[in-house]
C-alpha cells in the first residue's frame, strides 16, 4: 500500500466531497421546495465523481482499472448485476411492509407528500390516461430497464475511486475482511455530512439521530462494497461493479412509492426501511454478502494454501 498516495486521495475526496455536500443541504434546507431539490440533487451527482478525480489527484493507475468491457467468461454477471438488486431491493422492502403492513399504501399519499403544493400527482397521472397503480408499474419497469445503465454512468465516477483505487490499495496491505471494513465505512463516511444537514437517506427523526443512521449506512455500504470488490476481483472490469452500483441506485427508491403519508410515522420508521439500506429492508442484502464473502475467503485460502 502507497500510504502517500492514499493520503492524498482521501483528502482530496473527502474535503471536495464535504464541501459540495454542505453546500448542497444548505440548499435543501434554505430552500425545501422544487429549486432546492434539483439543485441538491445535482450536486450529489457532482459528488460522485469526486473518487474519480481523487484517483488522478493521487496518481492511480487508470490504465490498470479495467475500462475496456471484458465477456469471457464473466457475461454470466451481467445480468445478476443488472437485475439482482431488484429482487434483493423488492424482498427487503416485502419483509418491511409484512411487519408494517399499516405502511403500505396504494393511492400515492407519499409521493403526492413530497410534491409542491398545489400539484396534485392522480390528476396529472390522469392527464396522461394513466392511473396510480400503473404508474407504479412503469416506475418498477423503468428501475430494471435503461435506469440502471444511465447510473452506471454517473456510479462510474465513485467505483473507479472504491473500487478501482481504495480497495486494491488497501488489499496490499491487509487481508480481505479488513479490507471490506474499512473500505465499506470510508465509503460511508464519504455521505457524513449530508446525512447530518440534510437528512440523507433515512431522514432526521429516526431514533438517536444521527449517529445511528451512520452506523447503519456505514453497515450497508460494508455489505454493498464487499460483494462489490468480489464482482470487480472476478471481472477486473470496472462497469460491472458499476452496473450494480447503477441499479442499486435505480431500484432503491421504488419502494417507497408504496409508502403512507405518514410524515411523523415514515420519519421514525424510515431507518428500518423500506429503502434499501434499512435496518429490515437491508436483511437480505446482509445475509447475501455473508454468503459471498465465505465463498471468498474460502476460495482464497485454498489458492494460498497451493
Amino acid at each position: 500500500m502507497n500510504k502517500k498516495h492514499l493520503i492524498k486521495y482521501l483528502l482530496f475526496v473527502f474535503i471536495s466531497a464535504y464541501i459540495l455536500e454542505i453546500i448542497a443541504s444548505i440548499f435543501a434546507i434554505k430552500n425545501p421546495g422544487g429549486f432546492g431539490k434539483t439543485i441538491f440533487q445535482v450536486m450529489l451527482m457532482a459528488l460522485m465523481f469526486t473518487p474519480f478525480f481523487g484517483t488522478l489527484f493521487a496518481k492511480g493507475n487508470l490504465k490498470g482499472i479495467g475500462f475496456m468491457p471484458k465477456f469471457k467468461g464473466v457475461a454470466y454477471l451481467i445480468p445478476l448485476c443488472w437485475f439482482g438488486p431488484a429482487i434483493v431491493a423488492s424482498l427487503g422492502g416485502a419483509i418491511f411492509y409484512i411487519i408494517f403492513p399499516d405502511m403500505f399504501d396504494l393511492t400515492g399519499s407519499y409521493i403526492q407528500s413530497q410534491l409542491p403544493e398545489g400539484v396534485n400527482i392522480l390528476d396529472e397521472l390522469a392527464k396522461a390516461g394513466i392511473n396510480y397503480k400503473m404508474y407504479i408499474v412503469i416506475a418498477i419497469i423503468q428501475s430494471v430497464t435503461y435506469a440502471p445503465l444511465i447510473n452506471m454512468l454517473l456510479a462510474l465516477g465513485e467505483e473507479v475511486g472504491w473500487r478501482g483505487f481504495l480497495y486494491p490499495e488497501l488489499n496490499k496491505s491487509m487481508g480481505k475482511i479488513p479490507t471490506w471494513l474499512l473500505g465499506g465505512f470510508i465509503w460511508g463516511a464519504f455521505h457524513f455530512p449530508v446525512m447530518i444537514l440534510a437528512g440523507y437517506e433515512y431522514g432526521t427523526s429516526y431514533f438517536a439521530f444521527p449517529v445511528v443512521g451512520m452506523i447503519v449506512f456505514c453497515i450497508f455500504c460494508i455489505a454493498l462494497g464487499l460483494i462489490s470488490e468480489i464482482i470487480y476481483d472476478k471481472t477486473k472490469c470496472i462497469w460491472y461493479p458499476s452496473l450494480l452500483h447503477g441499479a442499486v441506485n435505480a431500484c432503491s427508491f421504488t419502494a417507497l412509492f408504496l409508502n403512507v403519508s405518514d410524515p411523523e410515522r415514515v420519519g421514525k420508521l424510515q431507518i428500518l426501511g423500506p429503502f434499501f439500506n434499512g435496518v429490515i429492508s437491508g436483511i437480505p442484502l446482509l445475509f447475501l454478502a455473508v454468503i459471498l464473502a465465505a465463498i471468498a475467503l474460502k476460495k482464497n485460502k485454498s489458492k494460498t494454501e497451493e
